[in-house]
């Protein structure tokens, strides 16, 4: 006689979801949270939010099996300690950029590792993409190129029209 544990099954289910996750995210990072406060996770959490991020603490047993059964390699050394994951279905950068800045007030959140874009990025890498410009900067960047030359011109002309009427 074959009896069906419930603990057994809210862990498949959980594997489950993760998997979902993992395979319909554009970016994820692992963080390691070891000494953060519940007020600092509530902080981290509600950021997470406004930026349409998904953070959970899961067990790493259960990541493991997860990435296990989608074929990733590369991410199991970083499966110690109390890690939090972070996804973001909208933009592969957000996740890190999100750990990156709570982690410059809260030095208790540690980037750990993380999958960009498809690919999975150790320590050094993903606090490498952590530091680069969001779209929305890079956009500000090059619109600023672009009206840097024609304020300049506007300038010039402002000047040479002003000694023309002295």
């Amino acid at each position: 006689m074959s009896v069906s544990r419930p603990a057994h099954a809210k862990k498949d289910e959980i594997v489950k979801d993760i998997t979902n996750r993992i395979k319909n995210c554009k970016g994820m990072v692992i963080a390691e949270y070891k000494n953060l406060s519940v007020a600092q996770m509530t902080q981290l959490r509600n950021k997470a939010r406004e930026q349409g991020i998904f953070i959970k603490v899961y067990k790493d047993s259960l990541v493991s099996r997860a990435i296990e059964q989608l074929k990733i390699t590369g991410l199991e050394p970083y499966l110690t300690q109390q890690n939090v994951y972070i996804f973001s279905d909208e933009e592969a950068l957000y996740p890190a950029k999100l750990v990156d800045n709570f982690a410059k007030l809260n030095k208790d959140l540690k980037l750990k590792a993380g999958i960009y874009e498809g690919n999975v990025m150790d320590t050094a890498a993903i606090n490498e993409i952590a530091s680069l410009p969001s779209k929305e900067e890079l956009y500000s960047m090059f619109a600023s190129s672009l009206i840097y030359p024609l304020r300049q011109f506007m300038l010039t002309v402002k000047e040479i029209a002003k000694t023309r009427s002295e």
